[in-house]
């Protein structure tokens, strides 16, 4: 037995409670593991996503300074 401060637990209630945490712990990193996973991704859509818009930018910028030249 386990002497709590309102009460005298079992220790197969305690045992209970014990694994039922562990296995909340352990459910939680799985869902950490997995949110790194996808922030990681997206952290690198985000950087292609970037590299496209500047390479449009340029591409524009280019076009116009083309286009002003012409005139």
């Amino acid at each position: 037995m386990l002497l709590n401060s309102r009460q005298i637990i079992p220790m197969s209630q305690n045992d209970a409670e014990s694994a039922s945490l562990r296995s909340g712990i352990a459910e939680l990193n799985s869902n950490t593991i997995r949110l790194i996973t996808q922030a990681e991704e997206l952290v690198e859509e985000s950087k292609q996503l970037s590299e496209r818009i500047k390479s449009f930018e340029n591409r524009s910028s280019k076009s116009k300074r083309t286009s002003t030249a012409n005139y």
